[in-house]
């Protein structure tokens, strides 16, 4: 098998891979390396640097890098290998974690999907030059009952429905072009509709967040908002819902561990400048100790997520709680791996305005961004203590093993 050369240090962490995830080198890894290297020249062209600050000016940065990308073809129709899409947002979260839906349609792939014929058709174009989608799902009575959702429809008299409700914890608030919204139809199933984020009746009250501050985030009140039938996605709601973060949770996960990853690779770069230049004369065995364990942490979590995102590809039906779960766990671990290595830094480390600074608060959003870990946790547990015995969690690792010739 020929192994590909990744720029920086990337290939530190995707080389030693290759052999166990794609052993018929069937990945493309060298668009990999492609959209590495696209993503350190668009990243330096528009300045992505961390001391720019949250607002309208890092977002307006943030879909400039969308359009960018989409002008130079690595964004991603839904086309390509669920291996990739997850090594490919391990990339993106290297660079910045603000880059988590640089390369895909992110959710707008709900619309790629499952839309008619009309939606993907005034949409994903759009999408796929660079515009975003945003997910309205969350409700002030919480974000993991979506079948008890208060947003309601009302059929108006030409045929239309009237969504009325209150959506909370919006991420890409003011800068969606497209807005996925989920709410109760007239019949009183769980529905999703593609609504045009200039439609009449859409309020919002942007507040600002602590972390994962690169896009607007906060309430949308919709009153009244139209919703034609073309607009309504096919299928149950909850449905549609469920098989959605199956594919993007491994994607949210790959994008934490390299942002964590590259913690790493500061900390470590740091540590031997400062041998070299004398400063320290040995590292004691404590640090050493916590670089060599928060590696392993990381490549396991990353290999996790691969994992779940060719659970999902191949339709197996253990695949939404292995996205949870290793959705929960992965970042669970990039957060204290970085905690961790943070101290191996020094002072540096706790500028407000540093790369690792802004990661740590990046991953800190993680925790409670696309699930409470408490609520995946759960769901995992439960599908365990349901079983009639452990012979299914065996089989839930056959698709993902080499086949002899």
């Amino acid at each position: 098998m020929n192994t590909i050369n990744f720029p920086d240090a990337i290939g530190t962490w995707l080389d030693p891979l290759q052999a166990l995830l794609d052993p018929g080198s069937c990945c493309e890894w060298h668009h990999l390396v492609a959209l590495a290297h696209t993503l350190d020249d668009v990243a330096g062209m528009f300045q992505l640097e961390p001391e720019l600050p949250a607002g309208a000016e890092r977002s307006r940065r943030l879909l400039a890098i969308r359009a960018e990308l989409s002008r130079r073809g690595v964004l991603d129709t839904t086309a390509r290998s669920a291996l990739f899409t997850v090594l490919a947002q391990f990339v993106c979260g290297y660079h910045d974690i603000d880059l988590r839906d640089a390369v895909g349609l992110g959710h707008g792939a709900l619309i790629a999907r499952h839309g008619g014929a009309a939606a993907r058709e005034r949409w994903v174009p759009h999408l796929l030059a660079g515009q975003l989608a945003g997910i309205a799902i969350t409700e002030p009575h919480g974000g993991s009952t979506p079948a008890a959702t208060r947003t309601t429809a009302r059929k108006a008299a030409d045929g239309t429905w009237l969504v009325t409700g209150r959506k909370t914890w919006i991420s890409r608030l003011t800068e969606a072009a497209v807005l996925v919204v989920f709410f109760r139809a007239p019949d009183g199933t769980l529905a999703a509709a593609a609504v045009d984020a200039t439609a009449p009746g859409l309020h919002r009250r942007p507040i600002p967040p602590s972390g994962l501050a690169g896009w607007s985030w906060g309430i949308l009140d919709l009153n009244g908002v139209e919703v034609r039938p073309d607009d309504v996605l096919h299928g149950d709601g909850m449905t549609l819902l469920r098989n959605h973060f199956a594919r993007y949770r491994p994607l949210v996960t790959a994008t934490a561990i390299g942002g964590a990853a590259a913690v790493f690779d500061a900390v470590t770069a740091a540590l031997a400048a400062r041998q070299a230049a004398g400063d320290v004369t040995r590292l004691r065995d404590s640090a050493l100790v916590t670089l060599g364990r928060t590696h392993a942490q990381l490549v396991t979590a990353l290999l996790g997520a691969a994992a779940a995102g060719r659970l999902t590809e191949a339709g197996h039906p253990d695949a939404e709680w292995w996205a949870a779960v290793t959705k929960a766990h992965g970042i669970d671990l990039a957060n204290q791996a970085a905690a961790d290595l943070v101290l191996l830094l020094g002072a540096v480390g706790f500028c407000a305005d540093s790369q690792v600074a802004k990661t740590r608060r990046d991953l800190n959003g993680l925790l409670y961004a696309d699930g409470i870990h408490e609520s995946l946790y759960r769901a995992a547990g439960k599908q365990h203590a349901t079983r009639p015995s452990t012979a299914a969690s065996v089989r839930a690792l056959e698709p993902l093993l080499p086949r002899s010739a």
